[in-house]
């Protein structure tokens, strides 16, 4: 069985949605995954409605792509989050998509966050789609910190509906480079449905984002851990600033489309090598 390759629109920040389904088409991509990232991308909570979900699905399909999981970060723990969450669970439906991604929240709102994905494990079901939450790449007392506190989650949960979304380079930040990925990783792959790849050069100056492999990931380490079967998206949110290595910020340019253009293919071409190891 291939591997699902995805490219995420966050790559595309400031550029039309429509621009991005082209880009990622025309670099022999099959698969895209949307991307709604408060502090990444501008968005609102329109951009979930059903109308906007069949545009949005026929535009991907006319471009001969599919989609495997729709990024749609939500704190599940904020009051509103029942309706938000349920809004992202039909979008998601309505793209085809297998996987709806989100963050969690914090460990001190463990209860609640439980408590709303037992609730709408039915509504999972009836759309086709599992909930893939996502270990965060900065903060801290996350839920989700790493693979270890996802997969005692997913025990707690006891649920087909939920799993993980594992973000490599979100573990090297949020640790503070403390923890490495494919220690994280190692005999914790069960319950991950889906991984997110971002690379990060560490410097004295702090952390830039770069195309996978150019950074200071040991991805060849990595996919020594990660199930050949497991589909993988390239997320690389090229706009955002993490310089001293604090909170993510979003520079006021958009990245040049060239610059766009060749770290997507350094990327897909590094993802190759390593599938092909």
């Amino acid at each position: 069985m291939s591997r699902i390759i995805s490219v995420s629109t966050a790559l595309f920040d400031g550029y039309p949605i429509e621009q991005a389904i082209e880009e990622i088409a025309a670099a022999g991509v099959h698969s895209l995954e949307p991307a709604y990232i408060e502090g990444y991308v501008d968005f609102d909570e329109s951009a979930f409605s059903p109308a906007n979900g069949r545009r949005l699905a026929a535009r991907t399909a006319s471009a001969g792509m599919t989609v495997t999981a729709v990024s749609a970060h939500l704190n599940l723990a904020r009051r509103d989050a029942s309706h938000m969450l349920r809004a992202r669970i039909v979008f998601a439906g309505l793209l085809g998509a297998r996987f709806l991604i989100t963050n969690a929240g914090s460990a001190a709102d463990r209860d609640s966050i439980v408590a709303l994905l037992r609730e709408v494990a039915p509504e999972c079901h009836a759309a086709g789609v599992q909930i893939a939450l996502e270990n965060p790449g900065h903060g801290s007392g996350s839920l989700i910190g790493g693979a270890a506190d996802g997969r005692k989650l997913l025990s707690t949960l006891g649920l087909p509906e939920v799993g993980l979304n594992y973000d490599v380079g979100n573990v090297f930040t949020y640790s503070h480079e403390r923890v490495a990925p494919e220690d994280d990783l190692r005999g914790t792959e069960s319950g991950i449905l889906h991984v997110h790849l971002k690379d990060v050069a560490s410097s004295a100056a702090g952390w830039e984002f770069t195309a996978i492999g150019d950074g200071s990931i040991d991805y060849r380490a990595v996919w020594a851990e990660l199930s050949r079967d497991v589909p993988v998206c390239i997320e690389l949110p090229l706009r955002l600033d993490r310089t001293d290595r604090t909170a993510p910020s979003r520079r006021v340019s958009r990245v040049p489309l060239v610059t766009i253009r060749t770290a997507m293919r350094r990327s897909l071409d590094r993802v190759a090598e390593l599938d092909g190891q």
